[in-house]
């Protein structure tokens, strides 16, 4: 039974490193489109650092991050298919770490064979439930700063628990150092963080826990500060009036309400399926820790009236309402609400899915349901193998047409020429694609100027 148990626990290990590696293998498949060939040109134009400075001032305050100075490293130095990759890995390694960030809010802390592949289903379902955004978060050169700031985040949170439990001074300041990074991602990713670590004050002094209630205080000011720098840019305020000029002219609690529920149902229709997955792989995680699932949803379903039922509601609900906070900097603009802005919402959300159900678990597993953990794992593995065969086989269509395009437009330096627009039919999940809107769309502008084409018609 033992030599049985070990071989499929060995058959899932090797599933699951197979779909990392197919999954890696899409970056094949991607190439430059839209924002590259902008960011192109203001970093021949204005040097890495300098295009970061003048965005600030021009246009966005995340212009001025680390991983906007990373982007700009990145497209000037190496190819497109080398830049996702790096994308593409830091997205696993945040769907490897979101497992032991699981770990740690479900304190289980107990080390097993049978439990090794589980980090790789996780980190495979985050991907294939994030189908909506990845191919702007992940296999878009531009996009992958939205993936690099999730790694940053995830490494944040899982050294918090750490953090929490130590008394070594040099290990607490370097994790304020390292805080100061996690202030200068992005706006929507900074707010979890306050909401975070405001729930976490708030449990620490109804529990009576108060010994590191100064030290997540500093932290909190230092996210509060790096999201002030970045929402009080010169350049948002112009973004904000070129996308919107009614966004913070015309503000009631109708609208913000209105553009609240808007972004809540958008973000819910884009984690739909990431939904019923994550539930499933939480099945997984609940039976393989040898637990079942019972319905006691009157212990888990309720409005706290005592310090007690404070400390529970926190202890359940606190990533369901981190997760909704990252809605709060679209609600006076929700234009900009979009598949990417949701990949920070989709995180902390399957925090909350794992923690609710194993909430659940208080069951000994009986045999039957150990088969069960096996077969929805290896359901999940499948899913996505179909899921990447199918976008890499539409990737490379998509790629050979684009390629076309560019060496159209290299030969065509110093000249004018006519191209007819991409087939958008051809993108998938993975792949996505802006084609030019018209003969005065900025997209063709941009790559004008970097092909140095003289003129570019666009043919209907």
């Amino acid at each position: 039974m033992t030599f049985l148990k070990n071989k499929k626990n060995i058959l899932l290990i090797i599933t699951g490193l197979l779909a990392i590696t197919l999954i890696l293998l899409l970056n094949i498949n991607t190439f430059y489109w839209a924002d590259d060939y902008a960011i192109l040109n203001e970093i021949n134009d204005l040097g890495i650092y300098q295009r970061c400075i003048h965005g600030y001032y021009a246009w966005d305050g995340r212009y001025l991050t680390p991983a906007a100075f990373l982007q700009g490293v990145f497209l000037e130095t190496l190819p497109v298919e080398i830049i996702t990759l790096i994308w593409n890995a830091c997205f696993l390694l945040s769907g490897i770490l979101l497992f032991y960030v699981i770990k740690e809010e479900t304190k289980d802390y107990s080390d097993s064979s049978d439990k090794i592949y589980l980090p790789f289903l996780v980190a495979v379902i985050f991907w294939l439930g994030s189908y909506r955004h990845i191919g702007q978060t992940i296999y878009w050169a531009t996009g992958g700063v939205y993936t690099f700031n999730l790694l940053l985040g995830a490494v944040w949170l899982l050294l918090f628990y750490k953090i929490q439990k130590t008394s070594l001074a040099g290990l607490k300041f370097g994790f304020l150092l390292f805080t100061l990074f996690i202030g200068l991602t992005t706006q929507n990713l900074t707010i979890g963080f306050i909401t975070f670590l405001l729930l976490t004050i708030v449990n620490d002094y109804l529990k009576n826990e108060q010994k590191n209630c100064i030290y997540n205080g500093v932290l909190l000011l230092i996210i509060v500060g790096g999201t002030l720098f970045l929402s009080l840019a010169p350049g948002n305020f112009v973004r904000a009036e070129e996308i919107n000029n009614s966004a913070f002219k015309d503000i009631s609690l109708w609208m913000l309400v209105r553009n609240t529920a808007f972004a809540l149902v958008t973000y819910l229709l884009f984690s739909f399926i990431l939904i019923i997955i994550s539930v499933l792989a939480a099945f997984v995680y609940v039976f393989q820790n040898g637990r079942t699932i019972t319905p006691v949803f009157k212990k888990l379903i309720f409005i706290p009236k005592t310090k007690e039922q404070g400390i529970a509601f926190i202890a359940t609900y606190k990533y369901l309402i981190v997760a909704l906070s990252t809605i709060l900097p679209f609600i006076t603009m929700p234009e900009v609400v979009s598949p990417r802005t949701a990949i920070y919402f989709m995180f902390f959300l399957v925090i909350f899915i794992f923690k609710f159900i194993h909430q659940l678990a208080v069951v000994p597993l009986n045999k039957k349901e150990t088969k069960a953990t096996s077969v929805i794992a290896y359901i999940l593995f499948f899913s996505v193998f179909c899921f990447v065969i199918y976008n890499f086989q539409r990737g490379k269509t998509l790629k050979a047409e684009v390629k076309k395009r560019e060496l159209l437009l290299k030969n065509s330096k110093n000249k004018e020429i006519r191209l007819r627009r991409i087939d958008e039919n051809l993108k998938s999940y993975c792949y996505d694609f802006r084609d030019f809107r018209g003969n005065d769309d900025w997209a063709v502008e941009a790559q004008k100027i970097y092909f140095g084409c003289i003129e570019i018609r666009i043919e209907d």
